[in-house]
Order: C-alpha cells, then sequence, then structure tokens
C-alpha cells in the first residue's frame, strides 16, 4: 500500500492487522461495522480525507435513527484507531486528532434483586411445572449443577462471557477459592488476573464437576450457548434482560455496597481504567442515598 491507497484497501488492512494482532471478534465486527459508515460516504484516497470529512460523518452519524449515544462513541474511536493504523504504516496523517470527542451516554443500569437471582437459580434446577389433566409437578433439569455453578460464579466474580466460557480445569482452585483469568489474544479487554470467590460458589462449583464429566473447557459452552441459556432462564424464572454483562453490574454495585474499594473492584473487573468503576461507584452512591431516605429513623418518625 503507498499513500494513493483507498479508503477501502485502507480498512482491509487494518482489519487484517488487528486480527493478526490477536483483537477479539466482538471487536473486529465493531470496527467493521463503524468503518463500513465511513466507507459508505465515499472510497476516497486517504490523503484526500481531511477533517472536514470526518466532521460530516460523524455528523451523519449522530443523526442516524436508532442509534445511541454509546454507539456513536464507539464509532469515534473505531476512526481513532484506524487512524493510529494508517499513521504509523505511513498511510496518512492524523486528520483524526482534530476530530472532537462525542460525549458517551451510559446505558441504563439495572443490576439483578435478590428475588430475580433467586428466580434463576430456580429455573436453572427444576423444569416448567407440566400441563395437562394431571396434577402439575415438576423435575429436576439434567443440566441444573452446571446452570446453578455458571449462575454463582457470574454473580460472584463479575467475570466476562467469553472469559466464564475459557475456564479450565486448572483455572478453578476450589481449596483456595480462586479463579484465575488468562488474557484473551491481545489481552486489551480481558485482562490476566486472579479472583477469589465464596463458598457456596465453591460449593455449587464442586457438587458440578464432582457430577459432571467435565471436558477441556469447564462449562463445556461458547458465548453464544450462554447467552441463549441465560436468556432461556430468564425467560421461564420471569426475569427481563438477563444476560453476563448484567451479572457483572451487579457483582460490582454490590461489592461497592458492601464496603469495597474502587481500586480493587478495578483489578476484579479487569479494566484499564476507573472511568466505568466510578459509575458504578455513583450508581451505588445514589442507591444508599435513596435507601437512607427509606429507612431514615428521623424523617419516617417526623421528629
Amino acid at each position: 500500500m503507498n499513500t494513493d491507497t483507498l479508503l477501502s484497501k485502507a480498512i482491509e488492512g487494518f482489519l487484517l492487522a488487528r486480527a493478526a494482532d490477536g483483537y477479539s471478534p466482538a471487536t473486529l465486527e465493531q470496527y467493521r461495522w463503524a468503518l463500513k459508515m465511513l466507507l459508505e460516504m465515499g472510497d476516497k484516497p486517504l490523503k484526500q480525507i481531511d477533517i472536514a470529512h470526518l466532521r460530516n460523518f460523524m455528523a451523519s452519524v449522530q443523526q442516524k435513527p436508532g442509534l445511541s449515544a454509546t454507539s456513536v462513541f464507539h464509532v469515534w474511536k473505531a476512526i481513532r484507531a484506524f487512524y493510529k493504523w494508517t499513521s504509523a504504516e505511513g498511510l496518512s496523517d492524523r486528520p483524526d486528532k482534530l476530530l472532537s470527542k462525542p460525549k458517551a451516554a451510559y446505558r441504563e443500569i439495572k443490576p439483578f434483586s435478590k428475588e430475580e437471582i433467586q428466580a434463576l437459580l430456580k429455573a436453572a434446577e427444576r423444569t416448567k411445572p407440566s400441563e395437562g389433566r394431571r396434577k402439575s409437578f415438576t423435575m429436576r433439569r439434567l443440566t441444573a449443577l452446571r446452570d446453578i455453578a455458571i449462575i454463582l460464579l457470574l454473580l460472584d466474580t463479575g467475570i466476562r462471557a467469553s472469559e466464564l466460557c475459557r475456564l479450565t480445569g486448572n483455572d478453578i482452585d476450589l481449596q483456595n477459592g480462586l479463579v484465575t483469568i488468562h488474557p484473551c489474544r491481545s489481552g486489551v479487554k480481558s485482562r490476566p488476573r486472579i479472583i477469589p470467590i465464596g463458598q457456596i460458589t465453591r460449593k455449587a462449583i464442586w457438587r458440578y464437576q464432582s457430577h459432571t464429566e467435565c471436558g477441556e473447557k469447564v462449562f463445556g459452552l461458547n458465548r453464544n450457548g450462554l447467552l441463549q441459556l441465560l436468556r432461556s432462564l430468564g425467560e421461564r424464572a420471569g426475569v427481563n434482560n438477563v444476560h453476563p454483562h448484567r451479572f457483572r453490574h451487579t457483582f460490582a454495585i454490590q461489592y461497592l455496597r458492601n464496603g469495597g474499594d474502587v481500586f480493587t473492584l478495578q483489578r476484579l473487573l479487569g479494566r484499564n481504567s476507573l472511568q466505568m468503576v466510578k459509575h458504578y461507584l455513583n450508581l451505588a452512591d445514589t442507591d444508599t442515598q435513596s435507601a437512607h431516605r427509606r429507612a431514615s429513623p428521623v424523617d419516617r418518625w417526623r421528629l
């Protein structure tokens, strides 16, 4: 490639380079999605794309119906990553450096309640009540031990879906109550760390492993399989929006509510910065204030 390289060829090279660097399929897909929109503005030589072109592009992105502020922010990040690479390859300058950073808006975070977790555990253990003329009954599900262990482990550690799916028997130390997370490919998103687990989670994993012939991967699920499992359990339990990241949110907020500090939480979650952790802290503080308003003896007694 040279300085007359078309945008389409540069995008192709960028995605190949990131794949070779070990970036996750999810990250690659996000880059592909964002840069495809840039390409729709015209397949020009890179040297003809200036800051005015990029500003017009970001303005058009923000006007797309149904695109959240978080998605717009991810587009901006993809543009920055792309031009950092093209500059390093000697293909272009960095017009993106003059591109204003859009404000990232966090999606509403609603952690699970204790009652919702109890409903999910019940759905994981028993089948749906039978229907028909006979007296209704339930049976223990064949995958009950596995599914209960998954729910408790997600809630007790806040690990990501892909991290749970990669776990091997050697990664789980039940005697000392530790789970080792190894980096995935580039290690950009999934950082290596060791996370403690509690007695109840350890017992659930032990029961599952004691009654099941586990393969190389402890739970035998890929990411899509895990998403489908949790969605199915949520439907049967009557709990909306059940996905792995909601367990991660719940772990983080409960950790802070129960006296944990933000720096330790950052390490446990494997995050690069404190930005999201501070967002969790704000949510936990808001919850504390709401709880105090409901429970304050001075206010409730109207002293």
